[in-house]
């Protein structure tokens, strides 16, 4: 990781959970290239938080003024989960994830339900665009909260139902990475997946990555196929795709027609 990345990482940890740690020098344009990053991951609000918390720390005290205060205005926007995320494409393992969520529906919504939906909704964005630093945010808390309600038994059963055992295991290294978890905090995670971990993470700074938000498909004319509006965006989903798609085999192929599908809403009429 460059400088940069570590300083996010530490000041994103002392933000969320407050335990205070070191900062390392940065530059005036490294600061400002260290706040674009945050909210390009929509988690400029909890940095701020971990540089209010870090006043006493000299370099931070560094950070330009005008940087500060427009810091200081950023807030954690919440990052609310589409109703499609709490779906999988493949037809036969999304079947046995309404089967769960219909039996737990008849209770009160539990830790135990909200994790595995957590699960499902990040395997998805894993296997389409990459990690989000939100949804691994929001499993973090909800693991590292002392008397967390989560029957880690029954969402095992669930996670092997699902055969999302290895997309768990992928989920829990980022956080031992990433949030400086000990394994035996993630009941969830069996073995490390330390390669795939570190090239997603890799991925996070990497501004050529194509957004999939551009994958889509128009149509001239004078011609009887259909393209890409962007190319390089659907070669790079097409790439992405392939290289995670061994995490979650059953899900991968399904998820992968089902994204390109949904490009094809985009042709013009």
């Amino acid at each position: 990781m460059t400088v940069i990345e570590k300083n996010f990482f530490r000041l994103l940890r002392i933000g969320l959970f407050h335990k205070p740690e070191p900062i390392e020098p940065l530059s005036p344009w490294k600061w400002r290239r260290l706040y674009q990053l945050s909210l390009m991951h929509n988690v400029a609000g909890y940095l701020w938080q971990g540089i209010q918390q870090s006043q006493d720390d000299f370099f931070v005290s560094l950070i330009p003024q005008e940087l500060k205060e427009k810091w200081a205005k950023t807030v954690v926007q919440p990052d609310e989960p589409d109703e499609e995320e709490h779906t999988l494409t493949n037809p036969l393992l999304d079947h046995k994830l309404q089967a769960i969520i219909d039996k737990e529906s008849a209770k009160e919504e539990t830790p135990t339900r909200i994790l595995l939906l957590n699960i499902v909704r990040h395997a998805r964005t894993i296997l389409n665009e990459g990690v989000s630093l939100p949804q691994l945010i929001d499993m973090a808390l909800m693991v590292k909260k002392p008397s967390n309600g989560i029957d880690y038994d029954k969402l095992n059963d669930w996670v092997a139902q699902l055969y999302m055992q290895p997309m768990a295991d992928l989920l829990g290294t980022l956080l031992v990475q990433l949030f400086e978890f000990k394994q035996e905090e993630l009941p969830f995670m069996r073995r490390k997946q330390e390669k795939i971990a570190q090239q997603l993470t890799e991925e996070l700074f990497d501004l050529d990555n194509a957004s999939t938000d551009e994958w889509y498909f128009s149509q001239k004319e004078d011609q009887i196929f259909v393209r890409t509006h962007n190319s390089r965006a659907m070669f790079w989903h097409v790439g992405h795709s392939a290289r995670y798609s061994r995490l979650y085999p059953s899900e991968a192929i399904t998820n992968f027609f089902s994204s390109f599908a949904k490009s094809l809403t985009h042709i013009e009429e």
